[in-house]
């Protein structure tokens, strides 16, 4: 496994956190959350994920008796198998030199979020008893991760990781010559829905979560929910008609809630086209929104050791 500890850094879209994670168990010994700003710059961003991981060895203090620890940062963007960035949704690291301030640390060792979070649920999650299983987010966004014998699969590229990034497009109407397309991370990410949530209220900085507490008494924002979470659950059936994974792992602030879990497994069976497959387990996360900091923290211990 390489060192006995390691650190890991989950730059997120709004918050970043930093852990240090002791390999033996994964069991996350300290931890710390700053805002993010992404509005600031991939300079701003790449500042702050040095300071936190200076800030989380220094705190370590007698735990890891003066060793630098390996340090693996994730983020909410493309990676690709070579740990290059491929994207900048959030913030913008292509054509920053993020390795040279890192390298303090050792070999800077760069994963995507929702990778480094599958793995740690193959390890010591949700997933450990699956040879195959899904990791799907639903958080703000939307991404997923196939892990296979307790291997994230990157694809070609290190891109296989978006299930709902893209339009898809059917045909309406009674000609069937109706264009409608569907972006369904715009309509139904936790992002979408604050949106379409805050244009029905009148309240531009409305959020999911306001909308999930709004719909326990309100008839649209219910509505809203339920049709959010149908079409969430169309796209799972179809990633599990195209993966045949054993198990399906659902985390992110709304797809690790026990209750819109178990909404969304009695909703994606019908879209399940094989009898045999429908039965799979539809689970929650058990890491919470430590999984993806612990997950880089492992995997960049493994780099170093390899």
């Amino acid at each position: 496994m390489g060192s006995a500890y390691a650190v890991g850094v989950d730059v997120g879209g709004t918050k970043t956190k930093a852990c240090l994670v002791a390999m033996e168990t994964g069991d996350v010994l300290i931890e710390r959350t700053r805002p993010t700003e992404c509005e600031r710059g991939g300079t701003a961003v790449l500042d702050l994920v040095v300071a936190m991981a200076t800030e989380i060895q220094r705190e370590a203090g007698e735990i890891i008796r003066g060793e630098v620890c390996p340090v693996g940062v994730c983020l909410p963007e493309l990676v690709s198998n070579e740990g290059e960035v491929g994207s900048g949704w959030n913030f913008e690291w292509r054509g920053l030199d993020y390795r040279k301030p890192l390298s303090i640390f050792g070999p800077p060792y760069i994963e995507s979020d929702v990778r480094a979070a599958a793995f740690a649920e193959g390890w010591i999650g949700s997933g450990r008893n699956a040879d195959i299983f899904v990791y799907v987010t639903l958080s703000t966004g939307m991404s997923h991760t196939l892990v296979v014998n307790g291997k994230p699969y990157g694809g070609a590229r290190g891109f296989a990781i978006h299930f709902a990034g893209s339009e898809l497009v059917a045909w309406a109407g009674e000609n069937k010559d109706i264009e409608v397309r569907q972006h369904i991370e715009v309509f139904a990410s936790g992002k979408g829905m604050g949106e379409r949530y805050g244009k029905l209220i009148g309240n531009p900085n409305a959020s999911a979560r306001d909308l999930f507490e709004a719909a326990k008494s309100d008839a649209g924002a219910r509505l809203l929910v339920d049709n959010s979470l149908l079409s969430i659950a169309s796209y799972l059936g179809q990633l599990i008609n195209i993966l045949d994974p054993s198990m399906m792992v659902i985390g992110g602030g709304i797809g690790g809630n026990q209750e819109i879990n178990a909404k969304l497994g009695e909703l994606v069976r019908p879209f399940i086209f094989a009898d045999t497959a429908r039965a799979l387990p539809i689970v929650p996360a058990a890491l919470g929104d430590n999984a993806s900091a612990i997950g880089v923290a492992a995997l960049a211990s493994r780099a170093a050791a390899s």
